[in-house]
C-alpha cells in the first residue's frame, strides 16, 4: 500500500503545527510504513536501553528517533538523550547510527563525531512540498532497496548535499589525519596532486578535493562491481579490483592513489559503509551518465568553473561520433582526453551497431572493439569513470559471453607526452617521483605494451625479494632486451624502485608506469588512429602555473601557434592539444573532431591555428559547428566543434553550421536533441584584427587591474556626530556582488587611510550612455608628491602610517590567497596600467570592455581613475570627446562589430579594441558631419544627465532607462544615421 497524495498532505499539515509527542510518533509511523515501505515489525517503540538507563522513542534499523513537543524549547533535552543512546547502540552493534530529533515541524539529524554528538542536517516541514519530508527521511534512514539508478536519484542520495556524502567526508577526514603520516599515503597524495597539475595547469593541493575524489572512487568502483552483478567483495578486494581480475577483465579497476584509506584503522569499515549505500540502487541496468552526473554534483559550482570541470552532453558526443566515424567497423578511434567516457561510450556503441549489421562473430566483435576504441586521460578519477562507461557500452551480455580474457583500453596517461624526454631519435617515458629520483623507461620498451608490463612486474617482484641489480640485469638479458643503453637505463630504474620500496613508497609504481607508457605506444607508426574525437582541456595561458606557461609557450613556438603580446593571456591549451594530438596519434588522411572554444573560429589568438600549417603536421579544416547563447543548456561559455583531416592545409570552409534550440535537460539523448535543435548554415565568422582600421586604436588603453576589489574598493565608515577625520578618513572594505571565493569570505579590512590615497574609481558599472553613474571609492597607493606607486614598506618610509597599515594587511592576504607570483602592487599596476593614468588627464573618453551593448561617456573628473573593465583615452578637446562618445554609443557601431566579438553565456561579450577595426576617422572640426555628431552627442549628454535614476537600482537598469529616453527624444536614431553615413 502506498500513501495517497491527499493523505500525505494531511499528515504534513498536522506535523507542521507541532501536535505533540504521541501524535508525532503516530504520524511518523504512518509515513515510514506507507510512505517509505518500512515493515511494522522493524519499528521498535520505547526500545529499552538499560545500559544507559533510558528508552529510545523509536528505533528503525540504524536510526534512533527522539520525539518532542517543541524543539525550540526542548532541543537540549533531545540532544542529551541522543548523546547517550547513539554511543550505546554503536558499542553494542559495531555499526554507525544516526539520531533524529523532531517535533513534527523540524527534523534534526545527528551523529557521534569524535565522541561528541554533532548535528548533520536539518529539515523544516514545508506545506507547499509534502513529498519533501519523505525524500529527506528516505535519505537519512536508508530504507528502500532497489532505488532507480537515474542521475537525479543518485545525486540526491550520494551527492554533495546528501547525508551519505557528508558522513563519508567526515570519516575520510578523520582517517586522513592518521594516514597522512604514512610514507605510502603521502606519496599517493603527492602523485595525485602532480597529475592534477597537468589537468588544471596549476597545482591543486586541497585535502577536500583529494577526499572528494577518494569518496567518488569508492562509489565508482562499487558501481563497477555491481554492473558485473557479482557480490560486492571486502573493501581490500573492491579497491584493488580482484573481482575483475578473477573474471578475466584487466584494466577496469586496479590499485590506485585512493586506496590510502585502507592504511588507517577503520578505513575498511568506512569503505564498507559507503558500499552499502551504493548497493541500495538497482544497478544491473545502470545508464552510463550516472557517474558523470554524480561527479558534477560533488564539485562546488565555483570550484568547477575554476577547474574546468564540465562534461560533454550525450547528444553532442553521439552526434560528433556519428559524423566523424564514417566506417565504424574498420576505423581505429581515440579519445585523448576521454574524461568520464562519454565519447568512448558512443564510439563503442557505434562500433557494435555496425558489427551487428555485419553479423560478425561475437568474439571477434569484442576483440576488435577493444583494439579500435581507446581512451586516455590524465585525471585519475575520470579514468575510473570512463572505464565503467566502457563496460556499460559493451553491455553485460557481451561481457558474460566473451570467450577469452580482455583488457579495457582506457589509460591514465599524458596525451601531450610532456612526461617524455627526447634523447637523440628516441623518447624515454619519465616518471617524476616527488622528492625522489626519476624512473625512466626506454621508448623501445614502452612501444611494446606486453613486454613493458612484463618488465615492470618483474621489477616489482624482484624488489619484493630484495634482489640486487645483477639479478635485474640477468633477467633483462634473458628477456631479449638487446640494447645495452636500454638495459642500463632499466637497471638504474630498478635500483630506484628498490630504494623506494625500502622507504615504503613503491606500491603504486606498476600502476603508474603501465598507464603512462600507453600514449607513447599509441603514437608509434602502426598504432595511430583513423579518427580522434573528444573534448580537450580548455585552459587559458593566464590561468596556467608559471612552469606550465613556460612549457606551453615553448611548445607553441615550435609549432607556429604562439601569438604573444597582448594575445598571450588569451591563448588556450585547446588549440595546442588539437595540433599535438594530430601530430602524435592521427594517421595521414585521418579525421580529428574536437569540441573547441567558440573563439577558435575567428579570434586573433587562434589565427595561426586556423591556418592549418604547423611545423610538424598540417590539417585541412572541413567542417565547423557553432554553439552560442542560442543553444541551451550546453557549456557555460559558447563552443564549437572543429572537424579536420590530416592533409595539406587549404582555405577554411566558407560556411559553418550553427545550432539553435532549448533542451529540457543538459544531458539529453540524441533523439531528444534532434526533436528541438535546429541546424542552419551561415558564413564563417569574420576574423578580428589587431591593426589597421581607425587611428584611435593606438589612443585607447585598458584601465588598471584593481582586483581583488575586496583589498582596494572601500566605503567610508559613519563615525557619528563628531564626523570623520578629513585628513585620514576611516574606511572599510566594500562587500561587492561580484567578489569571488576566497575574497568574499574574508573579513573586511578596516582602518584610517590618508585622504590623498582615496580616489574615485570608475568600474564598468559606473558608466551609462553619455553619463557617469556612481564611481566607487578606492585605496590607490600613488603618491602625487613623488609620482610613484607605494607598497607597505614605501608608505611607512614616506610617513603614511594609515596607508602602510592598510597595504600591509592587504599584501599579507594577497600572498596567502593570490594566484600569481606578482606582488599586490605589481598586480594593480600590471603593464603600467595604473601609472599611465596619473595624474589623470582633464578630458577623457571611456567605454565598456564588455557587455551586451556598448556604453561610453566623457570624463572630466581629474581625480577619477579607470578600472580594467573600461578602456580610456585622453582627448584634446570637449568637441573631440563628444564626437567619440557619440560614435561609441551608437547601435551602428555595436552591430558592425558583433560578428567579431567573443561569445559568452549571454551572447556577444568582449568589445576590447574590436571597435577600431572599423574606419572611424580622426575628429575634424572643419567637417560638417563631425560637427553634427558633436551637437547630437552634447544634447544626448544633457538629456542623460537630467534623468532621475533610482539610487539603489542595478546599473543595467539605469542604462536601459537612459537608452529608452534617448530613443524617445529621437536622438539615438539620428546619431545612428549619422554614424552609418560616417562609416560609409
Amino acid at each position: 500500500m502506498t500513501l495517497p497524495a491527499r493523505r500525505l498532505a494531511e499528515i504534513i499539515v498536522e506535523l507542521a503545527i507541532r501536535p505533540g509527542h504521541e501524535k508525532v510518533r503516530a504520524l511518523l509511523f504512518e509515513l515510514l510504513i506507507y510512505g517509505l515501505g518500512a515493515r511494522s515489525a522493524e519499528i521498535h517503540f520505547e526500545r529499552s536501553l538499560p545500559e544507559v538507563r533510558g528508552r529510545a522513542d523509536a528505533l528503525l534499523g540504524q536510526t534512533i528517533f527522539e520525539f518532542k513537543r517543541d524543539l525550540r524549547r526542548e532541543r537540549r533535552d533531545a540532544e542529551a538523550e541522543l548523546s547517550r543512546y547513539l554511543p550505546q547502540r554503536e558499542r553494542e552493534t559495531g555499526e554507525r547510527f544516526i539520531g533524529i530529533a523532531t517535533d513534527g515541524a523540524e527534523f534534526i539529524a545527528y551523529e557521534i563525531d569524535q565522541g561528541q554528538l554533532a548535528a548533520m542536517a536539518t529539515y523544516r516541514t514545508e506545506l507547499s512540498q509534502p513529498r519533501g519530508l519523505l525524500i529527506w527521511l528516505d535519505s537519512v534512514v536508508s530504507l528502500r532497496p532497489n532505488l532507480p539508478p537515474d542521475p537525479a536519484t543518485i545525486c540526491f542520495e550520494l551527492g554533495r548535499e546528501s547525508l551519505v556524502y557528508r558522513r563519508a567526508l567526515k570519516g575520510l577526514g578523520r582517517l586522513w589525519t592518521v594516514a597522512r603520516q604514512l610514507p605510502e599515503a603521502q606519496l599517493k597524495r603527492q602523485l595525485w596532486a602532480e597529475f592534477l597539475a597537468v589537468v588544471y595547469g596549476t597545482r591543486i593541493d586541497a585535502d577536500d578535493l583529494f577526499l572528494q575524489h577518494t569518496y567518488l572512487t569508492i562509489v565508482a568502483k562499487t558501481i563497477a562491481v555491481c554492473v558485473l552483478a557479482v557480490p560486492v567483495p571486502d573493501p581490500v578486494d573492491l579497491l584493488n579490483g580482484r573481482p575483475f581480475r578473477d573474471a578475466g577483465i584487466a584494466g577496469a579497476v586496479e590499485t590506485d592513489f585512493f586506496d590510502w584509506v585502507l592504511h588507517a584503522d577503520g578505513g575498511a569499515q568506512l569503505v564498507g559503509r559507503i558500499c552499502r549505500q551504493v548497493t541500495r540502487f538497482y544497478l544491473e541496468d545502470v545508464s552510463h551518465d550516472v557517474l558523470k552526473g554524480l561527479y558534477e554534483s560533488l564539485i562546488d559550482p565555483e570550484q568547477r568553473h575554476d577547474l574546468g570541470e564540465y562534461f560533454t552532453p550525450d547528444w553532442l558526443a553521439a552526434k560528433v561520433c556519428h559524423q566523424a566515424i564514417e566506417h565504424p567497423g574498420s576505423q581505429r578511434v581515440l579519445d585523448p582526453a576521454c574524461g568520464s567516457g562519454t565519447f568512448l561510450f558512443h564510439a563503442v556503441r557505434r562500433f557494435l551497431d555496425a558489427a551487428a549489421e555485419s553479423r560478425a562473430e561475437p568474439a571477434d566483435v569484442l576483440r576488435q572493439c577493444l583494439e579500435r576504441v581507446i581512451g586516455i586521460d590524465v585525471h585519475p578519477v575520470a579514468v575510473i569513470i570512463a572505464r565503467v562507461a566502457y563496460l556499460l557500452a559493451i553491455g553485460h551480455e557481451r561481457l558474460q559471453s566473451r570467450p577469452q580474457a580482455i583488457s579495457i583500453p582506457v589509460y591514465l596517461g599524458d596525451s601531450l607526452q610532456w612526461n617524455t624526454r627526447q634523447l637523440y631519435a628516441a623518447r624515454d617515458v619519465l616518471i617524476r617521483v616527488p622528492d625522489g629520483p626519476e624512473l625512466s623507461f626506454p621508448e623501445r620498451l614502452a612501444s611494446d605494451p606486453a613486454r613493458f608490463d612484463a618488465t615492470v612486474q618483474t621489477m616489482l617482484d624482484l624488489s619484493e625479494q630484495n634482489a640486487g641489480l645483477a639479478a635485474m640485469r640477468a633477467w633483462l638479458t634473458r628477456a631479449g632486451i638487446q640494447d645495452e643503453t636500454d638495459r642500463e637505463t632499466l637497471v638504474t630504474t630498478y635500483g630506484h624502485l628498490n630504494v623506494l620500496r625500502q622507504s615504503g613508497r613503491d606500491h603504486i609504481w606498476g600502476y603508474i608506469a603501465r598507464n603512462l607508457s600507453r600514449p607513447l605506444w599509441l603514437s608509434s607508426r602502426y598504432q595511430r588512429a583513423d579518427v580522434i574525437v573528444g573534448n580537450p582541456p580548455w585552459l587559458s595561458y593566464r590561468y596556467m602555473a608559471p612552469e606550465l606557461q613556460r612549457k606551453f609557450r615553448e611548445e607553441c613556438r615550435l609549432r607556429n601557434l604562439w601569438s604573444g603580446g597582448k594575445l598571450a593571456a588569451h591563448q588556450d591549451l585547446a588549440a595546442y592539444f588539437f595540433v599535438r594530438c594530430t601530430e602524435l596519434y592521427l594517421k595521414q588522411q585521418g579525421t580529428i573532431a574536437l569540441v573547441m572554444p567558440y573563439g577558435s573560429l575567428n579570434r586573433a589568438q587562434y589565427a595561426s591555428f586556423r591556418s592549418g600549417r604547423f611545423a610538424s603536421a598540417e590539417v585541412r579544416f572541413t567542417e565547423a559547428w557553432a554553439f552560442d547563447e542560442k543553444t541551451k543548456p550546453l557549456f557555460p561559455v559558447p563552443s564549437s566543434v572543429l572537424f579536420a583531416r590530416r592533409a595539406p592545409a587549404g582555405p577554411l570552409p566558407t560556411e559553418i553550421i550553427t545550432c539553435i534550440g532549448y533542451l529540457q535537460r543538459r544531458n539529453a539523448a540524441l533523439g531528444e536533441a534532434a526533436a528541438v535543435l535546429r541546424f542552419t548554415s551561415r558564413p564563417w565568422p569574420a576574423a578580428a584584427t589587431l591593426s589597421g582600421g581607425s587611428p584611435y586604436r593606438a589612443c585607447f588603453r585598458q584601465g588598471a587591474t584593481m582586483v581583488p576589489r575586496r583589498l582596494c574598493v572601500v566605503d567610508r565608515v559613519d563615525t557619528g556626530r563628531l564626523g570623520t577625520n578629513p585628513a585620514a578618513p576611516l574606511v572599510v572594505s566594500r562587500n561587492g556582488r561580484q567578489d569571488k571565493v576566497p575574497w568574499r569570505d574574508l573579513a573586511p579590512l578596516r582602518g584610517a587611510v590618508e585622504a590623498r590615497f582615496l580616489r574615485p574609481l570608475l568600474l564598468g558599472e559606473s558608466i551609462a550612455p553619455f553619463r557617469v553613474l556612481r564611481p566607487v571609492l578606492a585605496v590607490i597607493p600613488w603618491d602625487p608628491g613623488t609620482d610613484c606607486m607605494l607598497d607597505a614598506d614605501a608608505a611607512e618610509h614616506r610617513g603614511f602610517p594609515g596607508l602602510s597599515r592598510w597595504l600591509r594587511e592587504a599584501e599579507r592576504l594577497w600572498r596567502q590567497h593570490g594566484r600569481t607570483p606578482l606582488s599586490l602592487i605589481q598586480r594593480w599596476n600590471y603593464m603600467d596600467a595604473l601609472a599611465r593614468q596619473v595624474p589623470p588627464a582633464p578630458i577623457r573618453v571611456v567605454y565598456s570592455k564588455s557587455g551586451v551593448l556598448l556604453t561610453a561617456a566623457m570624463i572630466e573628473d581629474r581625480s577619477a581613475l579607470i578600472d580594467h573593465k573600461l578602456y580610456w583615452a585622453e582627448m584634446d578637446s570637449q568637441a573631440e570627446a563628444c564626437f567619440l562618445a557619440g560614435i561609441l554609443n551608437s547601435e551602428t557601431i555595436r552591430g558592425r562589430v558583433e560578428a567579431l566579438q567573443s561569445r559568452g553565456r549571454w551572447g556577444a561579450r568582449d568589445f576590447d579594441k574590436l571597435i577600431f577595426a572599423l574606419p572611424i576617422p580622426r575628429f575634424d572640426p572643419q567637417s560638417d558631419d563631425h560637427r553634427r555628431i558633436v551637437a547630437l552627442s552634447r544634447e544626448a549628454m544633457r538629456i542623460a544627465s537630467a534623468i532621475s535614476l533610482p539610487e539603489a537600482g542595478h546599473f543595467t537598469r539605469a542604462r536601459r532607462i537612459v537608452r529608452a529616453r534617448l530613443h524617445q527624444e529621437g536622438l539615438a536614431p539620428d546619431l545612428d544615421a549619422m554614424i552609418e553615413r560616417l562609416l560609409s
